[in-house]
């Protein structure tokens, strides 16, 4: 048995993970009835699918496409548990899956043994869009974002501001916190290999790990990553006259990433109903015929009621001005399939209602800003009758 084809190093889970295996065996239709590919999916140390594939019937091949199945064993969450600027490690089972594919033969309906152990293979929770060839992650120790890393604005009052941050080795290392005037060393220890660390870049975070490193009236921050030397920093703005919303959601990357809606917002209410209908009068039992009750007070009698109400809740968000580089980046955002809502310290899951996204450039519509309906999650009921 012979593996002619695998994916490339560090593909994505998201695309197709193509492996074509031949053995002459699956020519020889006479000394091996019905043959038959079979294919074992380890994920982890376990096996999680079995698959069967009849030979090409030109090449003799057994080709399979494991991307399907294998994603579906990724669960990546936001959940920040960690104290100061590093909050959350994303690794195994959410950041990357080790895959190891055994084949086996079937013949005359009998499955004989495993014939070839592949390696193990690591396969990243990222998305390519448009290739022009099989792509793979890089494992370059580096922030992993396709935002624009300078002259962002940002809230001061903002609690939780996401970006991830690449690190392939368990190790110590030091992130440096510009404030305008002195330089504050921030110092961390990773716990994972191969995973995305989820940093936090707030000011209310920066002061948590070095108190009274940011202030109102700092006027920049400055952030610089240690072994590629990448630097990130925003400028600090008042809260305004609006709600600041910050949006957290999973980027192409597979990280959590945050951007705040500090404009106008507008709120709604879908609402589901009901009905039926009933005559406009009531018969008793004395056989009296009435339109309303009678009571202190006439009350007339129903003729259509609702029985049955539901609704769910809306809210359009509307962006400040953003750079050209800002709308590239932020149709991760919209097209996001994890995205939670910040408002008063709980985080809400929701969705993003829009499913069509016009990246706008400044030569052709000038300053623009961005907004975005988005859908709780949660459904309510009012009283039944």
């Amino acid at each position: 048995m012979t593996l002619e084809s695998y994916p490339v190093a560090n593909s994505s889970i998201d695309g197709n993970l193509l492996y074509v295996v031949y053995d002459a065996h699956a020519a020889d239709s006479v000394t091996y009835p019905n043959y038959k590919y079979v294919a074992e999916i380890w994920i982890s140390g376990t096996k999680v699918f079995t698959s069967k594939a009849f030979p090409h019937p030109t090449t003799n091949r057994g080709i399979f496409d494991f991307g399907s199945i294998i994603r579906e064993y990724a669960e990546v969450t936001l959940a920040p548990t960690m104290p100061n600027v590093y909050v959350q490690e994303i690794g195994e089972g959410e950041f990357y899956l080790p895959v190891v594919i055994k084949i086996r033969e079937e013949y005359s309906g009998t499955i004989g043994a495993v014939v070839l152990t592949d390696s193990e293979r690591i396969f990243y929770n990222y998305y390519n869009g448009r290739i022009s060839g099989f792509e793979s992650f890089s494992l370059l120790n580096a922030l992993k974002t396709n935002r624009p890393l300078t002259n962002l604005l940002i809230p001061f009052n903002v609690k939780r501001y996401y970006i991830p941050y690449y690190i392939g080795v368990v190790d110590s290392f030091d992130v440096e916190v510009w404030n305008g005037i002195t330089t504050a060393t921030l110092s961390y220890t990773t716990t994972i290999a191969k995973s995305l660390q989820l940093i936090d870049i707030s000011p209310a975070a920066i002061n948590r790990a070095s108190p009274g490193t940011i202030t109102s009236t700092t006027p920049e921050v400055g952030i610089s990553f240690p072994y590629t030397g990448e630097a990130f920093n925003y400028n600090l703005i008042c809260d305004g006259n609006y709600q600041n919303y910050s949006i957290h959601f999973l980027n192409k990357w597979g990280g959590f990433e945050t951007f705040v809606f500090n404009k106008t917002r507008r709120q709604s209410v879908d609402i589901e109903k009901k009905l039926f209908q009933q005559l406009p009068y009531r018969i008793d039992g004395s056989g009296v015929v009435s339109v309303a009750n009678n009571s202190y007070f006439n009350i007339m009698h129903s003729q259509v009621s609702t029985y049955y109400s539901r609704f769910k809740e809306k809210l359009k968000l509307s962006s400040d001005w953003i750079s050209d580089e800002e709308y590239i980046w932020l149709q991760q955002l919209v097209v996001s399939p994890l995205v939670y809502l910040e408002d008063n310290d709980v985080l809400y899951p929701v969705t993003i209602t829009e499913t069509n996204y016009e990246i706008k450039e400044y030569i052709s519509n000038k300053l623009s800003i961005l907004s975005i309906t988005i859908e709780f999650g949660q459904q309510h009921k009012t009283q039944f009758r």
